[in-house]
């Protein structure tokens, strides 16, 4: 249920749903017909600004570390949420504008900087109602893009029924615990690890890392974070002539934000973080 309101409750939660609910009570309710119309027009001028948006996600965001400044981690734990999900044939991965995280934790790998990567999370498309993956199951996945992109098949970890950052979180922490009796090896919890540096490297949109590290935490793993898949720009660059025209771009904007802190607060109400 959790699972299922989390998903829906987004499209309510998008302006554009709001000013369209304003706007048909302008057209439909006389008696408040002046005021649902001047709410409605206000919301479109204020969602659709291209700078307010961009400032509440430099408020949000957590800003990109140098890679010289980035340490020496055993895993780089990517989220997925990278793909078109619902795209077929389903012979390939149909990115989408967060496959930064995987090119970034890319990066980190070739630069000796993570020592494995685990791609965690569902990357199929999801069934509303039942919170498991359609059929048919995409034949070519992110572990076959990462060989692909070179890396080692021994270096590649796998996490693929977590649905949720929560769920990221749990799922991952008994998936290291499973590693550490199957090789009786020292892994990555706060009340196993001596070592002052964390060891775990999450890797994932800069306005999602927030609530990613508190649920991380929150399972009993020692993490670090690094941002990718950036929704800003610099400040200096943004305030336009330009950025006073409204823009739909903004708007979808706005909705991913307003979803994201939202998500962070229920997710801190119910515990989960």
């Amino acid at each position: 249920m959790f699972f299922f309101l989390s998903k829906t409750l987004f499209y309510f939660l998008m302006p554009i749903t709001w000013i369209t609910i304003f706007l048909l009570m302008a057209i439909f309710v006389k008696k408040w017909r002046s005021k649902s119309l001047k709410v409605g027009v206000i919301l479109f001028l204020l969602f659709s600004n291209s700078f307010l948006a961009n400032e509440i996600y430099l408020l949000w965001e957590i800003e990109p570390t140098p890679i010289k400044k980035v340490k020496n981690y055993e895993i780089g734990i990517v989220l997925t949420g990278m793909s078109n999900a619902g795209k077929e044939p389903k012979d390939r991965i149909y990115a989408a504008q967060g496959i930064d995280r995987l090119l970034q934790a890319v990066r980190l790998y070739k630069e000796g900087k993570i020592k494995k990567i685990m791609i965690v999370g569902m990357s199929e498309e999801i069934n509303l109602m039942s919170g498991k993956e359609k059929k048919p199951y995409r034949t070519y996945k992110y572990k076959d893009m990462l060989r692909d992109m070179c890396i080692k098949e021994n270096d590649i970890l796998i996490e693929s029924e977590s649905k949720n950052t929560y769920q990221n979180a749990q799922f991952t922490a008994q998936f290291l615990e499973k590693i550490k009796e199957r090789n009786k090896e020292k892994i990555f919890f706060n009340k196993s690890l001596k070592s002052t540096q964390n060891q775990l490297l999450v890797i994932t949109s800069a306005f999602h890392l927030r609530r990613s590290l508190a649920c991380f935490e929150k399972a009993g793993l020692k993490v670090d974070g690094f941002s990718a898949d950036f929704m800003t720009t610099e400040r200096k660059n943004t305030l336009t002539i330009l950025s006073l025209i409204p823009t739909e771009e903004a708007m979808a904007k706005w909705g991913k934000i307003i979803h994201e802190i939202v998500g962070y607060v229920v997710y801190d109400m119910t515990g989960k973080l």
